[in-house]
């Protein structure tokens, strides 16, 4: 459950705290549309706990990559048919001998940290070290006082002296991550909500595991005896999970019960709220439990971050362990870093690195080297997702803005899914009782991109969003998508029809309200276009999970971060066939896929009824930034991906 960038929320978190909580806010508060704004636009922020002199905390070094260009390319090379290089992955260790640092370097630095009383470890692609050790020693080592760390030109320099490192070290120096996050002025919106029970009118449907084997046509791959056995399946997490839950869920489902099938791989992090670590998360639980189920006989293996906050540091360490493991052939991560304002407004603020994009890509592109499916969830926003515009003592000041780039859900080395809603029909009513929403009659006639302008026929002309202001909060459910400007157009998109045009409707205005009859826009665009894939996600449509509230057991649950990880389930399950390499990164065939005459791809390209809330289809084309290429025929593509 991505508190501070995603919706990928519970339905009865999303929908019934809506009908639950607008009364008891008219009964207490005179301003409930305030109220509600305030919540959206202005909520508070998470700033980090002061760390003293025997606090142990993290950091990590980053080395200089030899020709960082090269590998990138070379990550492309092995993924794309017909080149030399095709499916010719490295090991970390081949990395490292490859672009890394050399062995001596790292074995220097451990020597030298380990000298002033820090405990370090090197990370086989000779790119990555993690330090631990206590604050003072620390700070004594850096000169530096941790509680007020701030980055300089000299990326070891973060007080008002540069530290007295050997220089054969130091010119081996990137950067480093993770010095500033003590810092106060390292700040975090908080955008969480609590758990709520949900009941029958709060969705259209919620369904199992069958909703997708049976959607996407999966069953023909399960017949050919391919359920995801002798694969191990990464999930990126910023929280844990109760291991009887992913059991009675895999039960229901009829997927293996053996529960040495689930793992779990702490990571070295850096703390931020402490207080915040849960070892029964949700988001951590319906990913665990639907990769397990959608690859039934696969193994699970949850990377954790013992951290409720994604800093750029705890989420470059989730994914250097897991390559560094090189177990896991295809990987899932539900969470984001926040929009590039806020990062943007951290690295002015000097408590975040200026390289951290360019350590991302580099990170994330080993996994690629290494024939790993890499899959992230493209956000629950929309293409308008809120952007971190600045601070007010507390509070932080959120806009709605489609140049609000999410970093990681649009990045070039994963494959980010969006989401659809399924077709259904159903009367909600009119009743405003608690627990209800009154929108009447609602339908979806087929498969869509995920957008709840479907619910625009119950805003209009009714008055409801004024009687009842808390529904301001799902208005703007949809599935993450647009334009990464902060990169270019990678490779494999370039030349694909419907890739840097677009069609789109002004779906919300600048107060988050639904608007009616928007006029269709056309034009042209830059960058990295996202998502690339997309399967069901709208909580209105979506899937049940095992999480205990109270006295519920199965909880209705939605949002791309349950999307994600069943195609990193999916890329177990056709590993699985005998005698095929791994899939490897899916983007580098994906677009070649889907122009040739027997693509296992379906587009949405509807200008009308399909939307992310602002994004269309494009006819005659086979993408659009509301769905990417569209859904997948998972038979198809397991006779075609090479």
């Amino acid at each position: 459950m991505n508190r501070w960038v995603k919706r990928s929320i519970l339905v009865g978190v999303g929908f019934l705290s809506v009908g639950v909580s607008y009364q008891a806010a008219q009964a207490k508060d005179d301003n409930p549309i305030g109220d509600t704004y305030s919540a959206e636009t202005s909520p508070n922020l998470f700033k980090p706990t002061k760390v003293k002199a025997n606090t142990e905390t993290s950091f990590d070094i980053v080395l200089k990559p030899r020709c960082q260009q090269a590998m990138l390319q070379d990550a492309l090379d092995v993924n794309t048919p017909g080149n030399p290089n095709f499916k010719k992955f490295l090991t970390p260790s081949a990395i490292r001998d490859k672009y890394g640092q050399s062995t001596s370097v790292t074995n220097s630095w451990k020597s030298y940290l380990a000298k002033h009383h820090l405990k370090s470890f090197v990370y086989d692609n000779g790119l990555l070290i993690t330090v631990t050790g206590k604050v003072k020693y620390i700070d004594k080592t850096f000169k530096v006082d941790m509680n007020k760390a701030t980055y300089h030109s000299n990326p070891l320099q973060f007080g008002k002296h540069a530290p007295a490192i050997p220089s054969d070290l130091a010119n081996s120096v990137w950067t480093l991550l993770g010095m500033g996050t003590h810092n106060p002025k390292f700040v975090f919106p908080n955008a969480s909500s609590a758990i709520s029970k949900s009941v029958d009118n709060t969705y259209a449907f919620s369904g199992y595991t069958k909703q997708f084997v049976d959607h996407y046509n999966v069953q023909p791959l399960y017949d050919q005896g391919m359920t995801g056995k002798g694969q191990t399946v990464g999930i990126i997490g910023f929280g844990a999970i109760k291991k009887s839950n992913a059991y009675n869920f895999w039960k229901h489902e009829h997927a293996s019960t053996d529960m040495s099938r689930y793992t779990v791989k702490n990571v070295p992090s850096t703390m931020m709220a402490s207080n915040m670590v849960s070892k029964n998360d949700a988001e951590a639980t319906m990913d665990v439990e639907y990769a397990g189920s959608v690859a039934p006989q696969a193994n699970i293996r949850l990377y954790w971050s013992h951290n409720a906050i994604p800093t750029v540091m705890n989420m470059v360490n989730a994914y250097s362990t897991a390559f560094n493991e090189n177990r896991v052939s295809s990987i899932s991560s539900s969470w984001g870093l926040g929009s590039s304002s806020l990062l943007t407004m951290l690295k002015n603020r000097q408590v975040l690195s200026p390289d951290y994009l360019e350590v991302l890509d580099t990170i994330l592109a080993q996994g690629a080297l290494q024939g790993i499916s890499d899959f992230s969830a493209s956000g629950d926003y929309g293409s308008v997702p809120y952007q971190t515009t600045g601070v007010s003592g507390t509070h932080a000041l959120r806009d709605r803005s489609a140049n609000a780039v999410p970093p990681m859900e649009s990045n070039p080395w994963v494959t980010s899914v969006g989401g659809t809603t399924l077709p259904f029909s159903k009367n909600f009513g009119t009743s405003h009782n608690p627990g209800s929403l009154p929108f009447g009659k609602v339908s979806v006639a087929k498969e869509r991109s995920w957008g709840v302008d479907y619910l625009w026929p119950a805003f209009k002309n009714s008055g409801l969003l004024a009687q009842l202001p808390d529904l301001l909060s799902m208005t703007g459910a949809a599935g993450g998508g647009g334009f990464n400007k902060l990169v270019a157009t990678p490779q494999y998109q370039e030349g694909v029809p419907g890739v840097n045009t677009f069609n789109a409707r002004n779906y919300l205005s600048n107060l988050n309200q639904p608007m009616m009859d928007s006029d269709l826009l056309h034009g042209t665009s830059t960058g990295r276009n996202y998502p690339d894939v997309a399967a069901d996600a709208d909580e209105m449509t979506g899937y049940k999970i095992y999480y205990p509230v109270d006295t519920l057991k199965w909880v209705a649950s939605g949002g791309t971060s349950i999307a994600s990880p069943q195609m990193a389930a999916m890329a177990a399950v056709i590993n699985s066939q005998p005698g095929r390499q791994r899939m490897g990164f899916w983007n580098g065939q994906i677009y070649k896929l889907a122009q040739q005459s027997n693509s296992p791809f379906h587009p949405m390209n509807d200008t009308t009824d399909n939307s992310n809330l602002y994004y269309t289809g494009q006819p005659g084309t086979v993408y659009n930034q509301a769905s990417g290429l569209g859904t997948i025929n998972f038979a198809k593509l397991a006779q075609v991906y090479q």
